[in-house]
């Protein structure tokens, strides 16, 4: 019991270190929602603001300057070379801006649609995820008069849209999922990619990992999108977000109840997040040779990792095998499963 709780406390010690990586970026904010990057400039959605704001990423004291004003509701971005595409939420329609020219101009796109929130571009399509209307629909950007045509339907609020490759996925808040369409089918079908989640609002890829913000548990989580079947890795506790966007290897957050921008540089983190499901202990920890792993309900593959996250060993394991620890030098390690659970082991 007492490595156990050894482990808890260390546990709580990282969960403490990770939320310290956030650093402010700006403040002063009006309900800043969807985020997005383009080239080195960060564009914001000011949900109650109804404007959009930019900042440059390049400057250490990034100042937020208008890029347009006088929208309803803005959400959902998506850039089109210098065109700029915006989801008016509480107007029901898509507007569009040319950032290039001399006297930018807002102009609507399309109109009677039901709540849009993300957006999404894909060739020459503009994807929207329609909250009211509880579906993705589409419209041809290149069309004189833009027609919106269903994707898929009978979703349960999408928020949040994310393209990688063709597969787009859908943050569904009020069905506590995170789906996905393949849109090179002829008739793309949402399945589910991570279920569980508790309203869950902006998404962001960095690599293989799928980045979501939960509202319920104020919370963000990762999961690693090349697995079969996925299971989430809380990255960060006590921040409400709607919208994330990866710039390099930070994330940025949208804080709306702070008014804030903040990111974390995902870099400082040597390790993901530490989850301890199922009581998996290690005995003895700290260790001079080897290390008897308990609480196993499965079989599981596993990895070890140094402090400087470089991979050391890896292989199989069953419930009360022994992992011989005797070639490693001492120092810090992390022990990693593929069902997500990471423990530090010291090796002295």
């Amino acid at each position: 019991m007492n490595h156990l709780i050894n482990i808890s406390l260390i546990f709580l010690i990282t969960l403490s270190n990770l939320n310290a990586q956030i650093t402010n970026v700006i403040g002063g904010l009006n309900d800043p929602g969807h985020i997005t990057v383009n080239g080195t400039e960060l564009y914001i959605s000011e949900y109650a603001g109804n404007r959009i704001s930019k900042i440059d990423l390049n400057e250490t004291n990034p100042i937020a300057t208008d890029v347009v004003t006088g929208l309803t509701s803005p959400s959902g971005l998506a850039f089109n070379g210098t065109i700029l595409y915006i989801a008016e939420t509480n107007a029901n329609k898509i507007s569009q801006i040319d950032l290039s020219a001399t006297t930018p101009t807002l102009s609507d796109v399309v109109t009677g649609i039901a709540l849009p929130r993300g957006l999404a571009l894909y060739g020459t399509e503009l994807y929207i995820a329609e909250y009211e209307g509880n579906k993705i629909s589409k419209i041809d950007i290149n069309a004189a008069n833009p027609m919106a045509t269903d994707v898929v339907t009978g979703l349960n609020g999408p928020t949040e849209i994310l393209l990688n490759g063709t597969d787009l996925f859908i943050a569904l808040r009020n069905d506590n999922k995170v789906s996905k369409i393949d849109l090179s089918a002829t008739l793309p079908t949402a399945t589910d990619v991570l279920t569980g989640l508790d309203l869950p609002m902006g998404l962001a890829l960095n690599g293989n990992y799928l980045y979501v913000a939960e509202i319920g548990p104020d919370k963000i989580s990762k999961i690693d999108i090349t697995t079969t079947s996925p299971i989430a890795s809380e990255v960060l506790t006590d921040i409400h977000s709607v919208g994330i966007a990866i710039n390099g290897s930070e994330l940025y957050i949208a804080e709306n109840l702070e008014n804030k921008i903040s990111k974390l540089d995902l870099n400082s983190l040597s390790t993901e997040y530490f989850s301890l499901e199922n009581n998996i202990t290690p005995y003895p920890n700290p260790t001079s040779r080897f290390i008897q792993i308990s609480g196993l309900a499965q079989r599981e593959n596993y990895k070890i990792y140094n402090a400087l996250g470089a991979e050391v060993i890896s292989g199989l394991i069953f419930n009360n095998d022994k992992i011989d620890f005797q070639n490693l030098t001492n120092g810090l390690y992390f022990l990693k499963f593929e069902n997500g659970n990471t423990i530090k082991i010291v090796k002295e």
